[in-house]
This record gives structure tokens, sequence and C-alpha cells, in this order.
């Protein structure tokens, strides 16, 4: 009887993805089941996620709206090469790099890198993501920070996923075991400006503590980044170290330049649910035309905070109350009602300050005085090896507990980076731990009158997000500043550097408050848009095992899923919710 009811089960799913497929005028050929997985976005969980799942053996497809970056990847957008210098000073270049492999151009990469037509939020479309146009800072939460209360995920579950993605570099930390010394990624301090010592000279006269690592607890004092950079001085993201070795194998094909624009279903009469058995997506070479393509376990959504909430949405899954609205009702047949799909969106966000050099001989000459192309060609050393900047301190009020948690992260970058203020020097002051708002959110687009079929399924969401919205955040902003300024305030610093921006007659409460409010700007650290959570949550959108409530084969494995922003920083997070993904994932099928 059990082999009866299977037959019929296959049949009827079988003709459920067919019709579905044929009925479709602008369908372009079926090609059923040709991947174990289909994995959507090559960013930062998804190269992980693809490599982990191929590594067991699976064939893998990863859909990728944007197109080629990295050189190794076959992208175009070359600045150099590398190669060598024999004794005649002879250079002979060995293989190209495009400014998604050197750390120093990733102003170029996240200022002229190509986009998701979002506006204001800045989220890469390429292959390797957001991973690609970062400022490569490695820096995971406080143990606190994955207090979820969500079983299998708090610091203790998520610790070994930190220490299996990184390899750390510095050799004073080759003992310690709160880093990695075996994953992919590889991470180190890059202590190469004269600013940068400064500034912690600054610090230290200020009583603020010189901090060696900035993975231990407590965030506090001032000290150097711990940036993704490898041994020879290029980025070391996921794209770089797990995609491009995903990819070698047979089984495993990216397809870029290809936007997933819905998943496609069957029902399954036995369990009552919708299953996933594939994707719909557009290219750009044929942009008129749906292609499908199927797998025969499940659909993996990597497209991050923006973009999966909005396949989410194309696909029938979200608030019902506003999937049957018209004209979302004309795209949209609604299938799971889950009104969790784009609530709680979270991000950090940040004030700029600017300070200029008192004279021109405090400036660095690190920018001109030596040929740093060649350096960098042959040795992998210099100012192109390093995102141009090195160090940081953690903010709070100089009169907080040494364990209380930071309020703020600053970060200096050197004066002229980015040349369009020259003789100057920018201070980044991002809070570290936002109040979460129920007002920030992601939805469909407000504007759709006119849209065709594949318009609409392509059109970005609508982004709600107030930085400067609670009025705590806004307070501890300017107290960040306040402290930026004491710290300042002593030499060497006090010595060769003026604000400009606010400059020094902004000081009182009132006026650093109103600069701030007016200067506030996000990160690019969107999350929380489909969050892990119980089945009593009635925002949850995943299980615990990133299963997407009420429908199945359909998992969420980016930074959608996390129910809260951790301190500082992202990527590494991500990171390490990856890996824990991809074992979740491969736990069910053993």
């Amino acid at each position: 009887m059990n082999t009866i009811k299977f037959f019929i089960s296959l049949f009827l799913i079988i003709n459920v993805v067919l019709s579905d497929s044929l009925s479709s005028s602008s369908s372009a050929g079926i090609n059923l089941f040709p991947y174990d997985f289909i994995v959507v976005g090559s960013g930062v969980s998804g190269s992980i996620v693809a490599y982990r799942l191929a590594q067991k053996g699976y064939s893998v497809a990863i859909i990728e709206g944007g197109g080629k970056s990295i050189a190794a990847l076959g992208g175009i957008d070359y600045i150099g090469t590398k190669g060598t210098l024999n004794s005649d000073n002879v250079y002979t270049p060995q293989r190209p790099l495009t400014k998604y492999d050197v750390p120093f151009f990733f102003q170029s990469a996240d200022i002229n890198g190509n986009r998701w037509d979002i506006p204001g939020t800045n989220v890469a479309k390429m292959v390797g993501g957001s991973g690609l146009h970062n400022a490569m800072v490695y820096q995971r939460g406080i143990d606190s920070d994955y207090d979820w209360n969500i079983t299998n995920w708090n610091f203790v579950d998520l610790k070994p996923y930190f220490l299996k993605v990184e390899t750390i570099l510095d050799s004073n930390l080759q003992s310690s075991t709160e880093h990695g010394h075996n994953g992919f990624i590889k991470v180190k301090s890059i202590p190469f400006d004269k600013e940068g010592n400064d500034f912690i000279k600054s610090c230290n006269s200020s009583g603020l503590n010189y901090n060696e690592d900035f993975q231990v607890n407590p965030r506090s004092g001032c000290g150097f980044f711990q940036l993704n950079i490898d041994a020879n001085g290029e980025r070391s993201s996921t794209a770089h170290e797990y995609l491009t070795r995903a990819v070698a194998w047979s089984r495993v094909k990216l397809i870029d330049s290809a936007t997933v624009t819905r998943i496609k279903w069957s029902y399954n009469i036995f369990t009552g649910k919708n299953e996933a058995n594939g994707i719909e997506y557009v290219t750009d070479d044929a942009p008129n035309t749906i292609k499908s393509l199927f797998c025969s376990k499940e659909v993996i959504l990597a497209a991050g905070a923006l973009n999966t909430p909005k396949i989410l949405f194309n696909s029938g899954i979200g608030d019902a109350n506003v999937l049957t609205q018209t004209p979302y009702s004309n795209f949209i047949q609604p299938i799971k009602h889950l009104p969790g799909v784009g609530q709680n969106l979270q991000n950090h966000f940040i004030v700029f300050n600017v300070w200029s050099y008192a004279d021109s001989a405090s400036r660095p000459d690190f920018y001109t005085n030596y040929n740093v192309n060649l350096q960098y060609q042959t040795q992998g050393t210099g100012i192109l090896s390093t995102p141009g900047f090195s160090v940081g301190a953690w903010l709070k009020p100089n009169t907080s507990s040494p364990s209380t948690p930071a309020d703020a992260i600053m970060t200096i970058f050197p004066g002229a980076l980015g040349s369009t203020l020259p003789g100057m020097m920018t201070f980044a002051v991002s809070l570290c731990e936002p109040t979460p708002n129920p007002m920030n959110k992601v939805t469909l687009p407000s504007n759709v009158t006119g849209l065709s079929a594949i318009q609409f399924y392509k059109k970005g969401v609508d982004v709600t997000f107030n930085p400067g919205a609670v009025n705590a955040d806004v307070a501890k902003l300017v107290s960040s500043i306040k402290e930026s300024r004491r710290i300042m305030s002593y030499p060497p610093m006090s010595q060769l550097s003026i604000p400009v921006l606010p400059d020094a007659s902004i000081s009182t409460d009132a006026q650093l408050e109103s600069f701030v409010r007016n200067n506030i700007v996000p990160h690019d650290h969107w999350m929380g848009t489909a969050k892990m959570g119980s089945s009593s949550d009635p925002l949850a959108v995943v299980d615990n095992k990133l299963k997407v409530f009420g429908v199945n084969r359909v998992r969420i494995v980016d930074a959608s899923i996390l129910p809260r922003i951790p301190h500082g920083l992202l990527q590494a997070t991500v990171m390490a919710v990856a890996e824990k993904c991809a074992d979740t994932i491969l736990a069910d099928y053993p």
C-alpha cells in the first residue's frame, strides 16, 4: 500500500511541475531535477553552504544576480597583476587582479561596484556579493549577542564555527583559543600607518587601554582591527576561499547574471504542504524570458536580507493580507501566511567626522613616496595590501565600568583616502547595538503600475529604515563623538589634527544631537528580515533548522535569519552561521 501511495504522490508532484512549467507562455524549456540543491546567491553565506554541500558529493546549482567579479572566477575589472621581479629589475606578470581582489580598492568596489537597484541600501550585486565590497574587518559579536533563546543556537553552539572559518595569521595569537587556526578565511592585523599608531598613543594617554585582540570580551580599548586579508596581501573572502573551490568540481554550476524571480512549487497531498522543486529566473542576456531550474532536494535562499524577502513575497510567502491586495494579486498566489517576512529589519548606522591635519608635514606620505604598485605586485605588501586603515577604538562614557559593553566602534580612515578630501582624515563612529525598531522593514514595491510580470518580479523592495528614530541611540552617538574628541585632545593627535565636521564650535549636546540626526547613515549590515524563531513567534519565518514554516524543501541561510544584530560588524557572524547552517542541512541527509 505504501508503494502505491508513493507512486501516486510522485505522479501528482511531477504532473503539477510539468503543468506549471508548460502553462507559462514565457517559460523556456524544462530540465527536471538536474541538481540536488539550488543555492540562490553567491555571497558570504551562499559560497560557504554551496561548498559544504558539494564537498559531501551533492550536485549544486548556484544562481547569482550579479556578474563576474574576482579574477579567479572570470572577473575582468582589472587594476593590476601579481608577478615577479628578476635580478635585472624586469617585471614579469603572472596573473591578473581585479579591484575585488586588492584590499586597498575596497572603496572603489563599494562605491563604483555593481549594486542592486534598492535606493539607499548599497547592496553588492556581483559574484561574491557584499563580501567583495566591504572593508574586510573581521569582528564577531560579544557572547550575549547570540543568546536568542533558540535551541542549538547560542554562543556556545556558534563558537566552534567561528573557529572553523578562520586561520589567524598574527604571530602573537598562534596559541589563542579564541581564534581558528585551520579555516579557509585568513585573518590578520596590519599595523602599517603612523597616524594609527599616533591615535593609539593618544588613546593610551587618555586612559583608554590597548587591546591586542578585539575578539575577546569585553569590547573595550583601542587597537588594530583584524582583517580578512591573506598572507599575499589579497582579500580573503568566501568567494576567494570557498566558491573557487566549489566551482572546480563538475557537480557545481555557477550561473551568474541571473535574477531569481520566484520559487516553483508542487503540492504534496500526503503532507498537505507546498514543497519547492526549483526556481524561476531571468538572465541578463534574455531579459524577457523566464527560465526554470529544478532540484531533487531543496532550494536554499542566500540572497541577503533585502532580496530573500522579495523572493519569498514573489513566491507567495508573506503577509497574506498584503499579498492578496491589488495589484500584487495579479502576480502573486499566496501559499503561506507568514507576516514576519520583511519585518525585523536591522542594521548598524554611522556618523562620519572629518578632521584636518594641522599642517602639511603632519599628513602621511606613504601614498606618494615609493612605487606602491611594484611593491604590491612583487611582494604583496605596502598600502595596497591594506584597506587603507588599521586601528579603531571601542567608545563608551569614560566613567563606564571596564566590563560595560561599548556603545560604538570608531574607525580611523587616513587622510585623502579616496582623495575627495585632500589633507583630511575621517572617523567613522558606528553604533554597536542599535535598538530594534518595529517600523524598520522591507515591503513589496509600492509603485508597480504598468509593470509586466517579469518587471514586477525583478523590481527591488521598498526599504523603511530610520536610523535616528530612537532617542537613546542618538544619545549614544553623541556621547561617542564626545569621547572621540576627548581622546583626540591628548597628544600626539592633539598636535596633529583639527576638527572640521563638526567643527569645534559644535560642542553642546543639543548641537551634537542635531549634527548626528542630520548626518547619520545606515551601514551595509542589513539583516533580520526572515528571522529564526519558534512556531509560537508571530514574526518568525524559519525554525532552528532554517526551514521556512509551513512549506517544505526551502531553507534560508543568510543574514535574514538573525534575530538580533551583533555588536560592531556582521560579516564574521554570517560566515559562522553559514557553516552551522551547512551542517544543519547535511544532518538531514546522513
